[in-house]
């Protein structure tokens, strides 16, 4: 995976390079059945230099179980909203901790994954219904 890569591809999944290295670093990892250690600044280093062979499947994994998450939760909170109507809210945050605080049992994943969602569920309601659902962005809570 070049640098050029790693950096388009973590783009396109909405996030920040210090929330897809914090991403990547919280998920389990091995490299030939041992630990791996790499930080959230080798991550940002790699999208200058290149990420090195043993992390590059991890990072594949990474990024795949960042497009499952948002999917999985696109879909339900489509199902949330639905039917939905001319008064509906999805809520967006405008932080990660104002998105722990309120989502406790999801502290750790970054709320631009949250949005992403969000915006897909908006979306698919907005095709199927012609009512365009309204994002509520939660205020800071610092």
């Amino acid at each position: 995976m070049t640098p050029i890569e790693l950096s388009t591809r973590r783009r396109v999944t909405g996030l920040t390079s210090d929330e897809f290295a914090r991403l990547f670093v919280s998920l389990q990892r091995e490299v030939d059945g041992e630990a791996a250690q790499w930080s959230a600044t080798d991550v940002e280093f790699w999208e200058l230099v290149g990420p090195p062979v043993t992390a590059e499947q991890h990072l594949i994994d990474t990024f795949a179980a960042a497009n499952e998450f948002v999917s999985t939760l696109a879909d339900r909170l489509y199902h949330t909203i639905m039917p939905v109507t001319e008064d509906s809210l999805i809520t967006a945050y405008s932080d990660d901790i104002t998105f722990w605080g309120s989502h406790p049992d999801l502290g750790g994943v970054p709320h631009a994954l949250w949005n992403i969602a969000a915006l897909q569920a908006a979306e698919w309601a907005r095709k199927e219904t012609g009512i365009t659902c309204e994002l509520d962005v939660r205020k800071p809570l610092v």
